[in-house]
């Protein structure tokens, strides 16, 4: 009697032909996971398929089609104010404080201020000034990854505080070449007087370059320590003396 050999297949032996995890099936179509919206991309395949398989004899009405172009055109108008919108919001962040998905070191949330904000192919990132052991840097983060945002104010007020101190310098230029007096006082207890040669600014200070009067020395004086200022030549008017005269005995 001859042997006769089965082959059995177990469960491991079969295949699914069908399982390939394609993104498309094979006229081209998208395939859309649960949960994902369909784009105007696929909008217009699936337009542009229903007409190409359209009976040009049968009985077609047209309004249809206009109607879906319509809608075709909204979806993409509502793609592009939600594209818009979302940059807004990204570009918005620039400044604020931040708290994101990412743990450093300790395990801890990154938490910093957003430095710059950066679009590039459609993919938003933030760069965020974060401290890393007692050393601040400037780390990258995916946009979505933010959990909270904290508005930072800022009380230096910059632009003011450049603003008044350009004012102040411009003002004290206009006294190069003039007499002063300074509320600085010499040995005698006068105010000091002398001619303006120049102006600096050092660290923010203003300071005038003056050589004093009936001297060769030529000091620094902070600004605001002027308080009168006349053309070269002429003298400095002296502080009156608001000593009360003596009477005169008759």
């Amino acid at each position: 009697m001859a042997d006769i050999n089965v082959n059995k297949k177990t469960m491991t032996d079969l295949t699914i032909n069908n399982y390939t995890g394609e993104r498309a099936t094979e006229k081209g179509t998208k395939i859309m996971k649960p949960g994902q919206d369909m784009d105007k991309n696929a909008f217009l395949k699936i337009l542009s398929a229903e007409l190409s398989n359209m009976d040009p004899m049968g009985d077609n009405d047209s309004t249809k089609y206009v109607t879906q172009m319509a809608q075709f055109s909204s979806m993409e108008q509502m793609n592009n104010l939600n594209t818009t919108m979302t940059n807004y919001t990204a570009h918005d962040l620039a400044g604020k404080g931040v708290t994101m998905k990412a743990v450093d070191n300790e395990g801890k949330p990154y938490t910093g201020v957003v430095r710059a904000v950066t679009t590039t192919a459609g993919k938003t990132t933030i760069s965020v000034e974060v401290n890393v052991n007692g050393k601040n840097e400037i780390k990258p983060f995916d946009i979505a990854d933010v959990v909270t945002v904290l508005d930072v104010p800022d009380y230096t007020l910059p632009p003011i505080t450049n603003m008044n101190g350009n004012m102040s310098f411009l003002v004290a230029t206009a006294f190069i070449g003039k007499n002063v007096e300074l509320s600085e006082k010499d040995k005698d207890e006068k105010n000091l007087k002398g001619t303006v040669l120049g102006v600096v600014k050092d660290d923010g200070v203003i300071k005038v370059r003056i050589k004093l009067e009936g001297t060769d020395e030529i000091k620094e004086f902070t600004y605001d320590k002027v308080i009168k200022v006349s053309e070269k030549g002429d003298e400095v008017p002296e502080t009156p003396d608001t000593e009360t005269p003596k009477e005169e005995s008759v």
